[in-house]
């Protein structure tokens, strides 16, 4: 039966060879992922704005708002 001895070293050597494989796709993106990213946090923030003003006519409407 042969063990399997995993090492700090191949660990790191892993990652390190994971992450320039990612960074490759990212540099042949651009900036899409920037814009992506962007995009996705305003629609949640739009979202979230909507949300709460919802939430204040609801309160105002039911005399819990001060």
């Amino acid at each position: 039966m042969k063990l399997l001895m995993i090492t700090w070293t191949d660990i790191f050597e892993g990652t390190g060879t994971f992450f320039e494989w990612c960074f490759k796709g990212m540099r042949a993106l651009g900036q899409m992922p920037n814009v992506l990213m962007g995009g996705f946090v305003i629609f949640l923030l739009a979202f979230w704005v909507l949300r709460l003003m919802k939430y204040k006519k609801e309160a105002v409407r039911n005399g819990t708002y001060e």
